[in-house]
């Protein structure tokens, strides 16, 4: 049976952090860098929830390979800022009301440790282990977030120079992907593709944090000290 949403990591650092409750989280960011630095906060439409907890239904954020990216989701934020300026801005994603047991739960949290302003330049990068990178691979998983290249100079910004995901991928349909290979926003700008860093990504697989009130679609930027004040613990264990 094929699957019909990410897994969720059972070993690695980010199964390590699984779950944090949010005195353990606030402890972790305690320092003052991590404190003023900028948040942009946003509901992941994709996330819905059952007796089991969260299932991310769509391709971003992707969570798999021990990494959080976002590559394939939130294309107009992404090119809020020039690709370099997003090192150290920390993004978080929430439900929305339905699937947050009535409010917005916090599915993830990382700082932004890589960069990349093409499919191209990730897949090359040292940024991904060999692991991750097949882990991530649109062609073989069908939530796959990171695209292929075809051997060769290539055009960064051009699909016919990328594997096509596999036949189910989330994006597939209609030729949905080639947006996430070619598209620009703000400015001119491309959207930026995001690596979190290791160590300070951070997944809930259920309802345990929550806004103190509901987010709406769009963004809310923040600081990581404002955000952290204004989540709840649910109590959930």
């Amino acid at each position: 049976m094929k699957p019909d949403h990410q897994p969720y990591p059972q070993q690695g650092q980010l199964a390590k952090t699984l779950n944090l409750t949010l005195g353990t989280l606030r402890s972790l960011l305690a320092d003052i860098e991590f404190q003023e630095a900028t948040v942009y906060c946003y509901v992941i439409a994709t996330i819905q929830i059952d007796d089991r907890g969260f299932s991310q239904t769509g391709s971003g954020p992707n969570f798999q390979g021990d990494l959080i990216t976002l590559c394939t989701c939130k294309h107009f934020m992404r090119t809020f800022l020039d690709a370099p300026a997003w090192q150290g801005k920390w993004i978080a994603g929430f439900t929305g009301v339905k699937a947050g047991a009535g409010g917005s739960a916090m599915v993830y949290m990382m700082r932004v440790a890589h960069v990349f302003e093409s499919h191209r330049d990730l897949w090359l990068s040292k940024a991904l282990t060999s692991a991750a990178r097949e882990a991530k691979a649109a062609d073989r998983h069908e939530f796959g977030d990171v695209y292929r290249p075809i051997p060769g100079p290539g055009n960064p910004f051009d699909p016919a120079d990328y594997q096509a995901p596999v036949q189910n991928h989330v994006h597939a349909e209609g030729g949905e992907w080639h947006k996430d290979v070619d598209r620009v926003g703000c400015a001119g700008r491309r959207p930026a593709l995001l690596v979190g860093q290791v160590g300070l990504s951070f997944l809930w697989s259920k309802p345990m944090l929550c806004y103190s009130s509901a987010l709406h679609r769009g963004q809310k930027k923040s600081t990581l000290e404002t955000l952290l004040k204004q989540m709840q613990d649910l109590g959930t264990s």
